[in-house]
């Protein structure tokens, strides 16, 4: 499996996806400042044994991570912007184009968040565009920051995302203080994009009955930096996700992770 085909389905599951392991829908994360090379190559280690969706990493470590999961499958995913959104448009299309030559086949974009916080959306849209257009053919994930935003809000955020070309729309950072993703955040995005984009809930999933919340809702990624205890409690092994997603609560009798506060 190449590492673009790591994508799978952008719509949520659905039996005819064919069951599939919890690993193939987690995005291995380490986006901390204080994040350290040996921790980096620990994080892509991880990722080769789990064999999870990406590895998501920021800029300065992308070329490591291509180098460390080099033929392995695991997409190396990238941010730009991150985490204020704050950037001009040429800055974040030249971040995301720099990641992409260093190796990244994923792009996890944050966008104007003050636009959006203004009820600008020509600029919104103009800025996930730019990023879009300097990266042709690589998975462009835009990051909403859900918390932060009225439903309307959310609904638009997705329309733009749409409209200019990315392939994904995602809840949160994970850094800001208002929180991160939320059932009812990834249920309204689902509802929005349909089956043609992917959802990635991302903020706050740290066990696994929250993450299977979100896939229920319809998540089609998830990014966390608990992959590893989520894919050791449920296992290497195809999931009977029918039986899971149908009420992921009652994985909680025998979940081996204790949620952090």
């Amino acid at each position: 499996m190449s590492a673009r085909a790591a994508a799978g389905p952008l719509g949520a599951w659905r039996p005819e996806h064919g069951e599939r392991r919890i690993a193939d829908f987690i995005d291995h994360t380490l986006l901390k400042a204080e994040a350290t090379r040996a921790d980096i190559v620990r994080l892509c280690d991880e990722g080769v044994r789990h064999r999870f969706a990406a590895v998501c990493v920021n800029p300065a470590w992308v070329a490591l991570a291509r180098d460390r999961l080099a033929g392995s499958g695991v997409a190396v995913a990238g941010v730009c912007g991150f985490p204020l959104g704050a950037s001009s448009p040429r800055a974040k299309a030249w971040e995301a184009a720099e990641a992409v030559r260093e190796g990244a086949a994923e792009i996890d974009m944050v966008a104007a968040i003050g636009a959006m916080m203004g009820g600008e959306w020509g600029q919104v849209t103009d800025d996930i565009r730019a990023v879009v257009a300097a990266v042709p053919g690589t998975l462009v994930k835009v990051i909403l920051e859900t918390a932060l935003l009225s439903p309307d809000a959310i609904v638009r955020g997705c329309v733009a995302a749409r409209e200019a070309g990315a392939r994904f729309v995602k809840t949160s950072t994970g850094f800001h203080p208002a929180g991160g993703a939320s059932v009812e955040a990834v249920r309204l995005m689902r509802r929005t994009v349909g089956e043609e984009l992917g959802v990635k809930a991302s903020g706050g999933v740290r066990d696994c009955v929250t993450a299977l919340r979100m896939l229920a809702a319809g998540a089609s990624r998830i990014g966390t930096s608990s992959g590893v205890a989520l894919a050791e409690c449920l296992g290497p092994d195809l999931l009977p996700l029918a039986e899971l997603l149908a009420a992921p609560d009652r994985h909680a009798a025998s979940c081996r992770i204790v949620p952090r506060p």
